[in-house]
């Protein structure tokens, strides 16, 4: 689900071009002539998805269709799309808490019902969409939509009323050569409320293909898309054919683009994906493109004497020292080099038997400045919302988090045969008869160049994340995600059917790193509660549900007998 789901993501992209857009002017370019590769032409983001209703008669593509078609899917799909047809009208931010129907809004908002039919197309049928912009210019957006005739004919109508009623002009109709034809809408200088990149919408139709476009003024990107059109040219790369998704993105440069307001680092990699499948499996593969040399590979050094059997995941990463030593928190300790490698693992048995180890020179002598800071940053919130304390551990030289609802968490160092750790978990260490499966040992140490590597049985790790995710909402009081919600009725569906998920990365020059996964899904059981989050958020797709989605406060404790304040329990 993964790939409708970030299909549905992107095609969002739209939506929020109408609905948040930037606040930059742009350069005067030529709609049709030859692109320059200046700042305005830059690509920021492209993504080709051909449509659920190829998918169908693809035979690698079996599982994944047959997972599309629950009830329950289809219920989490016309819920987000409902969410994003009621997006430039700003209805979701001002009903924050309120709406629980989102499917009645639409139906009582004629211009998003409107845009609500053209959203559910783009489930159905192929597109390629492309944005471009310099971080000092506003974007250009433009969508080719592969469409039926009397399909076109709802997107042209559709789409100009939403636009004539957001911008207050009235549509121009437009011919492009013999045949293609369309229209066109110029928003006056004076609209202060319409985002800058909606201020000139562009719609023609060329053979099969529809071509929407949204910029400050001209549009490079609509115009070159139509050339190719008008050439009988696809729009899209030779190379994406045959895959579902194919995507570009610099997400840095799109979030500001479209006003997110995402805290993302601007280091951030130009990230390259492409997804298909085998029949069974849902098979991604991406490239990360880096603006510094990425760190050395070094030996792996896993704790193998504590991450024992039987396990439901295992991952290990390294490569973290520059990242780790960045940090004004690392900084702050005076502990001396970071840890460049973490290992995370999961035992069966219980959502709670969850570990992480990074080797550390000297962790036993950096412990005590972690502990200090572990509960100076965090028993003052946890004091606020009465879910106990970190203190020293009794048996330990770390600190364990004590009076707090079902988990007995900890940190603490620890020397192996391998050297001295950091250790941390989520209930006391539990250690059986049976080491880390060799299989999974060797596969990790027969592969050159990995910087990152994760296994997972997909299903149980899932239903484990879901406990834990609402407890931790529980902890930082925020509201549960409900048990009726859209999001959980899907995972729970899907839950029976999930294999396993396997996924590595590796260093594939000074500056990239290739990413290769096989899974059910195209999503890890970690992703899956992300999305689910994300998806049902008041605020999707700006913000998590775990950020806007908070529980009142307590009241303030009324002083007892002899003046005395209650404690946390």
């Amino acid at each position: 689900m993964f790939i409708s789901k970030c299909g549905i993501g992107f095609l969002g992209i739209l939506v929020l071009a109408l609905a948040g857009g930037c606040n930059k002017s742009d350069s005067n370019v030529s709609a049709t002539g030859a692109a320059k590769q200046t700042g305005a032409n830059l690509p920021v983001a492209t993504v080709h998805w051909r449509g659920l209703s190829q998918l169908a008669n693809d035979t690698n593509a079996a599982n994944f269709v047959k997972l599309w078609r629950m009830p329950e899917t289809e219920r989490l799909k016309a819920q987000t799309l409902d969410k994003l047809a009621l997006l430039p009208w700003g209805l979701l931010a001002t009903n924050r808490q309120a709406l629980t129907n989102y499917s009645a809004l639409v139906r009582a908002n004629r211009s998003a019902s409107l845009l609500r039919l053209v959203l559910e197309d783009m489930v159905q049928v192929e597109w390629y969409l492309e944005i471009r912009g310099a971080p000092a210019a506003a974007g250009q957006l433009a969508l080719a939509v592969r469409l039926k005739p009397e399909r076109a004919g709802v997107w042209e109508t559709n789409l100009a009323t939403v636009l004539e009623s957001l911008t207050g002009t009235r549509r121009t109709l437009v011919q492009s050569g013999d045949a293609d034809r369309g229209w066109d809408i110029k928003a006056a200088n004076s609209s202060a409320t319409l985002p800058e990149m909606a201020r000139h919408a562009q719609l023609i139709h060329s053979d099969q293909w529809t071509i929407f476009g949204l910029a400050p003024d001209q549009n490079t990107v609509f115009g070159e898309l139509l050339a190719k059109l008008q050439a009988r040219q696809d729009p899209f790369p030779p190379s994406q054919k045959s895959d579902w998704l194919e995507m570009v993105l610099e997400l840095p440069r799109l979030t500001s683009l479209l006003s997110l307001g995402w805290d993302v680092p601007q280091d951030w990699p130009r990230l390259s994906l492409t997804i298909n499948g085998d029949g069974k499996n849902v098979l991604t593969s991406g490239h990360l493109i880096f603006s510094k040399d990425l760190a050395p590979i070094e030996p792996w050094n896993i704790p193998t004497n504590i991450i024992r059997e039987p396990l439901h995941s295992f991952t290990a990463v390294q490569g973290l020292k520059p990242w780790i030593s960045s940090s004004s928190a690392w900084q702050n300790l005076h502990a001396g080099a970071p840890p460049n490698q973490l290992f995370c693992w999961a035992q069966a048995g219980s959502p709670f038997l969850g570990y992480a180890a990074a080797p550390l020179a000297d962790a036993h002598s950096a412990m005590p400045k972690i502990s200090s800071r572990i509960m100076d940053a965090f028993n003052p919130t946890l004091a606020t919302n009465r879910m106990g304390k970190w203190e020293a551990g009794p048996n330990s030289d770390g600190v364990v988090w004590t009076r707090v609802p079902i988990i007995n968490p900890f940190v603490q160092s620890m020397t192996t045969p391998r050297g001295e750790f950091l250790l941390a978990g989520l209930s006391q260490l539990a250690l059986t008869n049976s080491p880390l499966p060799a299989g999974t040992l060797k596969e990790l140490l027969s592969q050159p160049n990995v910087v990152y590597f994760d296994r997972e049985i997909t299903g149980p790790r899932q239903e484990a994340w879901l406990y834990m995710s609402q407890l931790f909402r529980l902890i930082s009081r925020r509201n549960q995600l409900p048990p009726e919600s859209s999001s959980l009725a899907w995972l729970r569906a899907c839950a029976p059917l999930m294999g396993n998920s396997a996924t590595t990365i590796t260093k594939s020059g000074p500056t990239e790193l290739t990413l290769a996964r096989n899974s059910t899904l195209g999503l890890t059981a970690f992703e899956l509660q992300f999305l689910a989050d994300w998806l049902e958020s008041p605020r999707f797709p700006y913000q998590l549900r775990a950020m806007v989605d908070k529980m009142p406060p307590f009241p303030n404790r009324r002083p007892g007998p002899g003046g005395l304040v209650p404690s946390n329990r």
